[in-house]
């Protein structure tokens, strides 16, 4: 029997929160958007082979309302909403929340939503050849500096010196408003605390997204004299010198995987099952960062992960999640 199929798909040339709306519909407002809308086209191509009818609302993402996508699921099979998890938004249990994840060109389509809530974490891990495979491609991306955000050219590690990593993050992401009950201040506090107290050096790198988010952290950082702020590097650089990162739940945590370097997290994120957590406080983030990574985890981890993940372009990745 062909399923009903409804998919609420955002407008990708405006902003997802409320603001003005262009009187026509224009190319989307980023790469990452025009990905975005690649992946939902993905959506209605796999459904209209599959033979269902497919129906698809095209407006601004808040336009949205969850009246309405509760009675989409009682009147559909299944139903498409982007950005959202089922604990905030619980329209019905035959809805899929879609996202990208944090690796280029991957996205999740899940009942339970994104990122640390996704139904399928932690995913059973099996080390191996399959494994390595997957690792060793995903890390051949990194030496052509490829991320979810682009990247200035590789060059000089930002220290000369060894250093440690902290990762900034949007400080009202909803990743931290969801997945974490440290605030990335907090966390990053903790962590220069922690350099000075071990005479380390720490490297901390904004975020692109928002540089006026970023100045409280800035401000922080460059009142700690083996603390440095960087901006305008590559992440990969960034890492690639790196003997630990430090982050609340950034997705970055993802390709500090693929630099085989311990990943040291403060709240709840997709990689959970293979990195420590810490407290926000020194005598336990000093714990913590004596805690010995393994490689082939990393790799079991991601290939696990990717499997329950759609790739652009890949329609068997399509049917494996959403049959």
């Amino acid at each position: 029997m062909n399923r009903r199929i409804f998919i609420a798909r955002p407008r990708l040339d405006c902003s997802f929160k409320p603001g003005p709306i262009p009187d026509s519909v224009t190319a989307p407002s980023s790469p990452i958007l025009k990905q975005f809308g690649q992946f939902i086209d993905g959506i209605e191509l796999y459904h209209y082979s599959a033979g269902d009818v497919v129906t698809t609302v095209c407006k601004p993402l808040w336009q949205f309302s969850f009246d309405e996508m509760a009675n989409a699921c009682l009147l559909y099979d299944r139903v498409y909403f982007p950005h959202k998890l089922r604990s905030q938004f619980p329209i019905g249990d035959n809805a899929f929340f879609y996202k990208n994840a944090p690796l280029n060109g991957y996205f999740t389509a899940d009942p339970d939503g994104w990122g640390a809530s996704l139904s399928f974490l932690p995913p059973a891990l099996e080390r191996g050849e399959k494994a390595n495979h997957t690792f060793n491609f995903l890390k051949a991306k990194i030496t052509e500096n490829e991320s979810i955000f682009a990247q200035p050219a590789q060059g000089a590690p930002p220290a000369s010196s060894p250093y440690d990593l902290f990762i900034c993050q949007l400080p009202h992401d909803e990743t931290i408003k969801f997945h974490s009950q440290v605030s990335v201040e907090d966390a990053l506090t903790t962590t220069l605390l922690y350099a000075r107290e071990t005479g380390r050096t720490l490297v901390v790198k904004g975020h692109p997204a928002n540089p006026k988010s970023m100045l409280p952290l800035q401000k922080l950082t460059l009142a700690n004299a083996n603390a440095k702020w960087v901006d305008h590097i590559s992440i990969h650089t960034c890492f690639a010198g790196a003997e630990r990162v430090f982050l609340v739940n950034s997705g970055s945590g993802m390709e500090a995987l693929l630099h085989d370097t311990l990943v040291v997290r403060f709240g709840h994120a997709e990689y959970d099952c293979v990195t420590p957590q810490s407290a926000p406080n020194v005598a336990d983030l000093t714990r913590v960062a004596e805690w010995h990574h393994d490689r082939e985890d990393y790799a079991a981890f991601l290939h696990a992960y990717l499997q329950r993940c759609i790739k652009l372009g890949d329609v068997n990745s399509y049917a494996r999640v959403l049959s």
